[in-house]
């Protein structure tokens, strides 16, 4: 069986979520990428099948060949993404819908070249690490920040358009500071950059900090 583009992708978003969260369910692989149950199934079975995957009661994982598979493409994604913010000045959206076209074309030796020519960088423009770079992720999801304390964003947990469209419009950006104005089980409303956002948990949930205070 051939391990098209579309699997790889599947591959790519059990990886993304398996970084934030210990397991991964189906339910997570529909909220992550609003395709629908039958795509997602049918996917999973010829992963499955060509023994990338383990599926059990606790969840989905990589079998060794998948997770290698999988660090390759993620980490061919993210390099493109700095070479195109870093290297071209692409803005963050763009240079994500693009590396998604670049990270199953570049040969091994040239992806390792842009490493090199990026300095091995830790993380892409988004705050995700970079697979054998030693990066790491850092901070909490915004809506589990404390009341009347400063934070930073660290990373942007959904880099699809929609997404960051989203926070672009709410100013967001990585290494922005930000302090906790008040919050409920439905919103969070922060301080930054001068102006007030209301932000709801479900956007809020994605959207990665670390505390400023000591």
């Amino acid at each position: 069986m051939e391990l098209t583009e579309s699997l790889e992708n599947y591959i790519k978003e059990i990886y993304e979520i398996m970084e934030i969260k210990n397991s991964v369910r189906v339910i997570d692989l529909i909220n992550f990428t609003n395709l629908s149950p039958g795509s997602i199934s049918r996917a999973l079975d010829k992963l499955e099948k060509m023994g990338l995957i383990i599926r059990n009661s606790k969840g989905i994982t990589f079998t060794n060949e998948g997770l290698k598979i999988a660090e390759r493409l993620i980490k061919a994604n993210r390099l493109s993404e700095r070479f195109l913010t870093d290297i071209l000045q692409v803005d963050w959206i763009r240079a994500h819908i693009l590396a998604h076209k670049l990270e199953h074309v570049w040969p091994e030796d040239v992806l390792e070249r842009i490493n090199t020519i990026l300095n091995r960088p830790k993380y892409c423009p988004h705050g995700h690490p970079i697979p054998g770079n030693n990066g790491k992720i850092e901070g909490i999801p915004l809506d589990q920040a404390e009341i009347n304390k400063e934070y930073e964003v660290s990373m942007i947990g959904i880099e699809d358009e929609w997404f960051l469209l989203i926070i672009d419009k709410l100013g967001l950006k990585l290494n922005e500071r930000l302090k906790i104005v008040d919050k409920s089980n439905e919103w969070v409303i922060i301080a930054s950059n001068n102006s007030l956002n209301k932000i709801e948990n479900n956007i809020a949930k994605w959207v990665f900090v670390k505390s400023l205070n000591s």
